[in-house]
Formats: C-alpha cells, structure tokens, sequence
C-alpha cells in the first residue's frame, strides 16, 4: 500500500522546516532478522498487526539469501516473493505502511561489503520491494534516507555498501558528512531515529558491531553528540534484544536493539556479557518485536513476544 502517513516529508538536505507548535505523537514497531520460519514463529506479524502500529520498520536481515541466490538476480527476487507469501506477514504488509534498511543476508552474502559485484542490482531489487521507503539511489548510490512527521525524523542508514575491512568503515566519510548536514538541517526535531544494523553503543568487539571499527564509529558519535535533540539508534542483527544507553561528551544517547522477528535467538556470551557495560536491564532472548512510542511528554519502548505478550518496558524523558 502507498503510504501517506507523512505529511511533512523531507527527502533532501537543505529544507528549512520551520518550529512546530505542538509535540508530534507516534507510536511505530521494529524489528529485524526474519528468515522464513514454521507457522508458529510467522504469528508475530499476526501479533504486530494487533498492536495497531502507524507503520512497521524494518532494521535488516529482512530474508535471508541463501548462497545459490545472492549472485542471481532472478533467484533474489524469487526470495523476496517466497518470503512475503507468508499470510501473516502478507496480512500485516498490507494493512500497515513499511520502511526499510538493509543488513547483510537482504543485501547478498553473509558479512557482505564493498566488495559485493552485485551490490548495486541486490539495491534496485530492494528498492522495489521496500517501495514506500523514500531512498534515492540515483543520487547517493546506496540506501540512505530520511522523513520526517512533525517534530520527529527517522534516518536510514546504509552500512552495507561502503563497508570495508574490520577497522576501516562502515558508513565511510560520505555517507558520515551527508547524516551531519541532515542533523544541522534537522535541529528543531525533538527526537531522531538513526537506523542502522549493526550495533552502535555496544562495546563488546563481536560479530559487526561497530566498536570494531574504533575511529568511525568514534566519528559518528561526535557528529551525533553535536545534535541538538535526543537521537535514538535503531539496530538489529543480533539474534537477542537489549537497549543501550552511553553519555558521550555529556550527551545522552540511545540504543533500541530488536532481534530476531523469527530467525533462531542467540543470547549473548561470555565475554561480551562482562564487556558491554552500556546495557540497560538483561538482554532479551526470545523472538521479538518492539513498539516504540512518541508521546506528547517523552518516548516509551515497549518489547512483546512472538504472542504479543509485554516482555519488558522502558520510558524515557524527551
């Protein structure tokens, strides 16, 4: 369906968007890591649809190409098509507005980067099937994006296509330089979600978190702490929940980490359990999603099972 939840829409950097008088409310849900799984597990898009949500984001790892697929072009659209016939989700899909990033099993091969042949097909065929989600290809050459509805903005990141080796990149310095001027051209917002899929605040070094890529990762912190409004990290990825808070020259920020929809769960471990001092609570290990509301006072993050069931809940002042 086309979505025209956003009236007041910014696809470009350079729009002033004058101060809004009143506080915007919206109430959205997350969530990543949704390999095509038994009926049971495909019930959580049942349980999404119920919580009545103005529309369904999602963090990466959307499907999961199998190695015969990724360098088939035919086959990755067959994979999308496979994935989407599951009626619950099908139902959800078209009841509901979609967006969307991307992560490494919807963009090719597992741990994919820059070095992808056919990173650039695997975008068009995302971009067709995440059709409401505003990206421009054309212009940038990956997935970024940003909307706004009143006081609140959502920003997609791409941390697939200018990927390099451990310590070098994810986002890499265009893509760093673009997400500082949508923040400066974005100052009057109250909140803004940054999307990403890999983990931000963690500071375990496990699997494609980002503190594995130090000097980045410590570049966008300082661009993030320079914003004058709350930003919230959205990720996935993980295969288990959690969210992370760290102050970062003096500035709070936050982390909503919701993994998986209906891939298997993978608690952490140790070491990672001792390393990762930023997390709030315990991590969440069952199959999840996760509603996050913005209210008139603050932001409220609510995480349910695959039955819709509260599993843990956090607020926040805005």
């Amino acid at each position: 369906m086309k979505s025209t939840l956003f009236s007041a829409v910014v696809l470009c950097v350079g729009i002033q968007i004058s101060a809004f008088a009143q506080r915007t409310e919206v109430a959205f849900a997350v969530g990543s890591c949704a390999e095509l799984s038994t009926p049971e597990r495909e019930e959580i898009f049942t349980s999404i649809l119920a919580k009545k949500p103005e529309f369904f984001f999602w963090l990466g790892d959307n499907t999961y190409y199998k190695s015969s697929e990724w360098n088939d072009s035919t086959l990755m659209a067959e994979a999308w098509a496979r994935r989407h016939a599951s009626k619950p989700l099908a139902a959800m899909m078209s009841a509901i507005p979609q967006r969307a990033i991307w992560d490494d099993h919807d963009y090719g091969p597992n741990d994919g980067d820059s070095t992808y042949s056919l990173r650039g097909t695997s975008a068009k065929i995302f971009s067709t099937v995440w059709k409401d989600t505003p990206f421009n290809y054309a212009q940038y050459h990956d997935l970024r994006w940003v909307e706004r509805k009143g006081d609140v903005v959502w920003i997609g990141l791409d941390d697939r296509t200018h990927r390099g080796p451990v310590g070098t990149q994810v986002l890499g310095r265009g893509q760093l330089d673009w997400l500082s001027s949508v923040l400066d051209a974005h100052a009057d917002a109250r909140v803004i979600f940054i999307a990403v899929g890999s983990q931000v605040l963690n500071l375990a070094p496990s699997f494609e978190n980002f503190i594995r890529y130090p000097e980045e990762r410590l570049d966008l912190l300082d661009r993030c702490a320079t914003a004058r409004t709350q930003v919230v990290f959205l990720t996935g990825d993980r295969h288990h929940g959690e969210i992370e808070e760290l102050t970062h020259k003096g500035v709070r920020l936050i982390e909503i980490c919701s993994s998986p929809l209906t891939s298997k769960v993978f608690p952490p471990r140790s070491p990672e359990t001792e390393q990762n001092t930023t997390i709030v609570g315990t991590p969440i290990s069952e199959a999840h999603f996760t509603c996050v509301n913005v209210t008139k006072d603050g932001l409220f993050v609510e995480y349910f099972n695959t039955q819709g069931e509260t599993i843990v809940n956090v607020t926040y002042e805005l």
